[in-house]
């Protein structure tokens, strides 16, 4: 059975991103509690690798940036350490990354790695969040999660090393939902 989420009143975004809900918002009945009155999502989404830092060697670059908002994640990209989020506030993220390789290959979600020339599948278990291999060489293949980040957590899309064929096709988003 489908959900369905029901909003009373909406005052739009004012230029800030500040959406403002007048009253709980009500989805199958059951009040969520834990929603601010506003909240300004952050948000940075990324598109096209730009290959691995030269130091850090599995962990990916990004060339494009689609969305950069809000105070609750830093990104910063490095030639040598590659590319970083760090976590700004407590709360819930979500994160998704896709990735086109030219052989097979395994990729994922670190944070606060400190074996960031090990592949994501060797790295210490509690560094490593969520990882998946693509089958086979020229295959875009997709993985998220939802969880609980703390201030401080840094995020890395941590993979083997292996090239790409078509970084254009290789996205990166992470964003505060709560």
């Amino acid at each position: 059975m489908a959900s369905t989420l029901k909003i009373d009143t909406v005052t739009t975004p004012d230029g800030t991103g500040n959406i403002t809900f007048s009253r709980p918002i009500v989805a199958d009945g059951a009040a969520l509690t834990n929603l601010p009155a506003s909240f300004s999502p952050s948000v940075v989404h990324l598109h096209t690798t730009n290959g691995y830092g030269s130091t850090n060697n599995k962990i990916r670059r990004w060339s494009t940036v689609i969305s950069n908002t809000g105070s609750d994640i830093t990104y910063v990209d490095s030639a040598s350490l590659g590319g970083t989020f760090t976590i700004n506030t407590n709360g819930i993220y979500s994160m998704s990354y896709s990735d086109h390789f030219s052989v097979a290959n395994e990729y994922g979600f670190s944070r606060n790695s400190n074996q960031l020339t090990t592949g994501i599948s060797s790295i210490t278990v509690a560094h490593a969040l969520f990882w998946d291999s693509t089958p086979a060489s020229n295959t875009t293949q997709g993985i998220s999660i939802t969880l609980s980040l703390s201030s401080g957590d840094v995020i890395r899309a941590h993979a083997l090393g292996a090239s790409g064929v078509a970084p254009v096709q290789t996205r990166f988003s992470i964003s505060r939902v709560e």
